[in-house]
């Protein structure tokens, strides 16, 4: 009788290990990370080059005659992830640059200090607006293209910022 029960056991044993195996095995298609780059030019952070994912401008008023001043806006986020984190799928980690101005014709230098703003953001627990010290934001304006340049823009933590993007004006 143990005899019977032994050999029942094993083979119900190698049975269900047989079918566990069978249907443990599916197939998918290999996972491809897809790093989201607007390809409207470059941001260079100390050295880094951050991938774009945003370079938008848009006037949300205009003045009441062609000579008054128009003000713009212009919005840029970029990746702060090391190529390390996005390979291995690190959450989101972003900088945000904000520029707002009153344009008065084709080309505007600002000081950085006042004109250009950064805020850190990581999911979920960090939004830090980081100190500009110095450095210069230029926009040149065409009918249909916006050249955006943050020249050695000095951050707090020394880090000096670097950009030449292309935006197209909503």
């Amino acid at each position: 009788m143990k005899t019977m029960k032994t050999i029942f056991l094993s083979t119900s044993t190698i049975v269900f290990a047989a079918l566990l195996t069978l249907s443990g095995c599916t197939k998918h298609e290999p996972f491809v990370n897809i790093e989201f780059d607007c390809e409207c030019g470059t941001l260079n952070l100390d050295g880094r080059d951050l991938k774009v994912r945003l370079a938008e401008g848009y006037a949300p008023e205009t003045g009441p005659s062609p000579e008054s001043p128009v003000l713009w806006k212009y919005f840029v986020v970029a990746d702060f992830r090391t190529e390390n984190e996005v390979t291995y799928h690190a959450p989101s980690h972003d900088l945000e640059f904000s520029v707002h101005f009153e344009s008065m014709g084709s080309s505007t230098t600002l000081d950085a200090a006042i004109a250009l703003h950064v805020k850190e953001i990581e999911a979920p627990h960090i939004d830090v607006e980081w100190t500009i010290s110095s450095g210069t934001v230029k926009v040149v304006q065409t009918d249909s293209i916006h050249t955006l340049t943050f020249t050695d823009v000095q951050v707090g933590n020394n880090d000096i910022i670097n950009a030449e993007l292309t935006i197209v004006p909503q």
